[in-house]
């Protein structure tokens, strides 16, 4: 049996797509800082929305526990929320004490009272009353507006009325679909002679498959928000997506091998991306097919040499400069 005692995002003793994506585009460096626990992932808008989209359609509970849909005052500036945050946090028995810190926490002071900085405090406290309560209610839960409420609402609609996209999302029921499917597996590299050559921890976390035991076939999607839906390709070739499906499918066909004891070459895999627009909530459905996945860019070869780049690496302990570097005159050449 798997091992997965230890959460995906927790686990940085095995290597992801992301953390293949990272070596490749940002370095060694990069993806050492990363999995020393030292670095931490820049989140851009985009990606905080995919991920409340992801968890809206795939983990309905967990979406409850993690996002609640706030109609009230909440603060419209860094300050406000620096004086919010200030006054939850503080430990003053006096109201007034209080008031006073969390303003001098969070603005200037400079040519004001005492009698009119706590005039002010007062009013901001009096306005954002329920955002503070709540902030020192120690609720983690990250607030979202009516209008995102509706948006996600929209994209489940429509993923409901879209021919393709309402079959592919099925509601998980841990036998034969899951959503947010965690593989912990081995990557094993062979030579010439079928010596080993390296083995490398990996981990994979799938939006969402469904096995046809009766057919032997495996389908397996992954949804993805896009700016770019009606040129998609594009997208595709710029996030290397079929580099990142054709890691899950080694994931998958590891899982077949060692978790069901059949043979992945018996199975047939299916492989789609639901795409939803980042503006309107549109969505299309794209297949690929297997020449895509394993040849159009190489993506065997690929995932090997990052993978074994990888592992030389962490063997070694070196990571300041690439492997060719080391291993060569420090003058590197471009596959173009």
């Amino acid at each position: 049996m798997m091992d997965l005692s230890i959460p995906y995002y927790e686990d940085l003793t095995r290597i992801s797509n992301s953390n293949i994506g990272w070596f490749l585009n940002k370095g060694p460096a990069f993806l050492h800082k990363m999995l020393s626990g030292q670095g931490e992932e820049e989140k851009s808008a985009a990606l905080i929305r995919g991920t409340m989209i992801h968890e809206y359609l795939l983990q309905p509970e967990e979406f409850q526990k993690d996002y609640v849909v706030w109609n009230k005052s909440r603060p419209a500036s860094v300050q406000e929320e620096m004086f919010c945050q200030a006054l939850a946090d503080s430990i003053e028995i006096e109201p007034n004490k209080a008031l006073l810190s969390a303003y001098k926490a969070a603005y200037s002071t400079s040519g004001k009272s005492e009698e009119k900085i706590l005039s002010e405090a007062n009013k901001k406290a009096s306005t954002l009353k329920d955002y503070i309560d709540f902030k020192q209610s120690g609720d983690r839960r990250e607030m979202i507006t009516n209008y995102q409420a509706m948006q996600l609402q929209t994209i489940k609609s429509n993923i409901s009325k879209h021919k393709a996209a309402s079959k592919l999302l099925k509601p998980a029921d841990n036998e034969k679909v899951f959503h947010e499917f965690h593989i912990n597996w081995e990557y094993i590299s062979y030579k010439d002679n079928n010596d080993i050559d390296f083995t490398c921890r990996c981990k994979s976390l799938l939006d969402s498959v469904t096995f046809d035991f009766d057919k032997k076939q495996v389908t397996l999607m992954d949804l993805k928000t896009t700016s770019h839906l009606h040129n998609f390709a594009d997208a595709v070739n710029t996030y290397d997506y079929t580099r990142q499906l054709y890691y899950y499918t080694l994931a998958l066909n590891w899982y077949i091998r060692n978790e069901l004891h059949e043979n992945p070459g018996d199975w047939k895999y299916h492989w789609y991306i639901i795409a939803i627009d980042s503006f309107t909530s549109e969505i299309r459905v794209f297949e690929f097919n297997g020449a895509q996945i394993y040849y159009e860019k190489n993506n065997p070869e690929r995932i090997c040499n990052a993978l074994g780049d990888i592992v030389w690496h962490m063997e070694n302990g070196l990571w300041e400069h690439s492997r060719a570097y080391y291993e060569g005159t420090g003058v590197e050449t471009l596959n173009l």
